[in-house]
């Protein structure tokens, strides 16, 4: 199934540098193949239908909602923890899609 990307995360894949942003859509095109069948160390659920796809120091977070799978935000990561204000944004996007 094609994974649906979020113009916004687009936007985010232009701005940072091409070796982070090549490695995050090779993560892309790895869950187009193998979708749930990725080791824990590239996928994992967050929380609902939330799903952080993990390439390198990048966040993708995933919106898997029957029939639609969709990129809908993207960071550099920074901590351990997903911070407050990105949580915020995952949700309003969330909702945005739901």
């Amino acid at each position: 199934m094609k994974l649906e990307i979020d113009k916004r995360v687009l936007n985010f894949l232009k701005k940072i540098p091409l070796k982070d942003s090549t490695k995050a859509l090779s993560y892309i095109e790895l869950f187009e193949k193998y979708q749930f069948n990725l080791d824990a160390r590239y996928l994992k659920k967050v929380s609902g239908p939330v799903w952080e796809l993990r390439p390198g120091r990048i966040r993708l977070y995933l919106l898997v909602k029957s029939p639609r799978q969709i990129v809908i935000y993207a960071i550099i990561k920074k901590s351990q923890k997903i911070t407050k204000a990105d949580l915020k944004t995952i949700q309003s996007r969330l909702s945005e899609y739901l």
